[in-house]
């Protein structure tokens, strides 16, 4: 079942990359399915795979200067204090 994990693990990347989104949706049942684990430390698993796609991914528009501090501190601080 974990050779399975894996597969669905690159399919999952592959879509990811071909359709910019859709991770959580993907991720979750296959963590708790395909390979075992509980489904609130899979959603946590899940949370931390978007969000460091997402952070790599804008890192890339950062150095080409299209991304506004401002703009991504002003709608950051208040999401993180929300969440927390």
């Amino acid at each position: 079942m974990e050779i399975l994990g894996y597969f669905a693990a690159l399919l999952i990347g592959l879509s990811l990359g071909l359709i910019g989104g859709g991770g959580s949706i993907l991720t979750v049942p296959a963590l708790v399915y395909l390979i075992g684990l509980n489904p609130v430390i899979s959603t946590a698993y899940s949370l931390f795979i978007v969000g460091l796609t997402s952070l790599v991914g804008s890192y890339k528009f950062y150095q080409k200067g299209l991304v506004s501090l401002k703009t991504a501190l002003v709608f950051g601080i208040p999401s993180i204090v929300a969440v927390y």
